[in-house]
């Protein structure tokens, strides 16, 4: 999938060049309920940030990208966009 593609499903979280690579069809699952779970962020957080990239870091994790203007989010945001991200990465640790 494309940037287009997943902001088409997912509402305008990813950027239209975002970088997706190709990652095993196992995290597939692990990374709809992550783009589910930042779609449905509160707006004054996710009006300040935007995934760049999704693909796997060459320790084979999936490596998740964003841009964010914290300072203008609520002082949990960040806390809540990294643990969701960071949910998605362990439940993809175990999968290849």
């Amino acid at each position: 999938m494309t940037g287009d593609d997943l902001n088409a499903q997912y509402g305008s979280i990813i950027m239209p060049d975002a970088v997706v690579s190709s990652v095993p069809a196992a995290w597939h699952p692990a990374i709809h309920e992550m783009l589910s779970a930042l779609e449905a962020l509160p707006t004054e957080i996710r009006a300040f940030l935007i995934v760049t990239a999704i693909g796997s870091s060459p320790g084979g994790q999936l490596s998740v990208a964003a841009a964010s203007l914290s300072a203008l989010m609520p002082i949990d945001g960040m806390e809540q966009f990294e643990a969701i991200i960071e949910r998605a990465v362990r439940r993809c640790g175990g999968m290849q």
